[in-house]
Parts: structure tokens; sequence; C-alpha cells
């Protein structure tokens, strides 16, 4: 018998692993963050004085805080439980 082509040669092999989307958005604020605060130490010169430097943590704070929000609604709508 030949294999069919669109049937796994061993059934009891488990499914390929990827990251829950949650984990996926947690790496990109992240990367955003360091790009944000990069950007304010880039434009400041690292001077604590610049007016800029004074949002180097309030802005990717509040978009933390809110897509902590947004994903508890989001997870409150289509009913998915958190581990």
């Amino acid at each position: 018998m030949s294999a069919d082509k669109g049937q796994p040669t061993n059934p009891e092999q488990p499914a390929k692993k990827s990251l829950p989307n949650g984990h996926y958005f947690k790496i990109m604020g992240y990367l955003l963050t360091a790009a944000w605060v990069g950007y304010i130490l880039a434009i400041s010169g690292g001077d604590t004085t610049h007016p800029m430097f004074d949002y180097i943590f309030v802005v990717p704070l509040a978009f933390w805080i809110g897509g902590m929000i947004i994903g508890k609604i989001l997870r409150a709508r289509s009913g998915a439980d958190r581990p």
C-alpha cells in the first residue's frame, strides 16, 4: 500500500506546537517598548531635562494597561478562559 499524501505517515505524531496569540502580542509589546525608549533616548540625547524624556515610561505604561484592558474585554466576549 502506498501512503496517502494528505495523511501523515505517523498518526501518533504530535501536532506542531506554536505560541498562543497572546504571546505574540506580548513579544510585540516588548519590542515596541524598547523601540520607544530607544527613540526617546535618541532624540533627547540622554538628557533627562529634555521635555520628551517625561514620556519615556508614561507612554509604554499607558499602552500596556490599555492592551490588558482590551485583552480582558476580548476574552470575556469570546468566552475563552485563561488557564
